[in-house]
């Protein structure tokens, strides 16, 4: 009975160890594969889209190497630190209303983007959009 227990004690000993190494690999890929933003000056548009349809465009002269905190430094958006980076709810001083499914849709040139604006690099030249929508399965 003894060598039992000391059998499945190594055997969730080798299961801890795989898992450790699989996530290990699994962060190395991430770091590896994530985009990263370049130094220097550039200028891009980012155009908010309300609600009711208006929009505005801020062109921004920024020397930030990512979206978001360009969009911060340049007025477009509030500084709206979460547990995961910037959330963007409110932008050119509109709010999106959470409890009527409202959220900003961050878009490049208007294709989707598959990364958050902290983290997404930006280059000289670039146009963004923001767009109000309504409805979390309208992506």
């Amino acid at each position: 009975m003894m060598s039992e227990q000391k059998r499945n004690r190594g055997k969730i000993v080798i299961a801890a160890v795989c898992l450790a190494a699989a996530a290990a690999a699994l962060l190395l890929v991430w770091r590896l594969a994530s985009p990263e933003g370049a130094a220097g000056r550039k200028e891009i548009t980012v155009e908010v889209v309300h609600g009711d349809g208006s929009s505005r465009s801020f062109e921004l002269t920024t020397e930030e190497a990512y979206l978001g905190p360009a969009m911060v430094s340049g007025g477009v958006v509030e500084d709206n630190q979460g547990p995961y980076g910037l959330y963007i709810l409110t932008a050119d001083g509109e709010t999106a209303d959470e409890g009527a499914q409202e959220w900003w849709k961050v878009t490049k040139a208007g294709e989707m983007l598959n990364t958050a604006a902290d983290v997404t690099p930006i280059a000289d030249g670039e146009r963004y959009e923001l767009t109000l929508t309504v409805g979390y399965d309208a992506y």
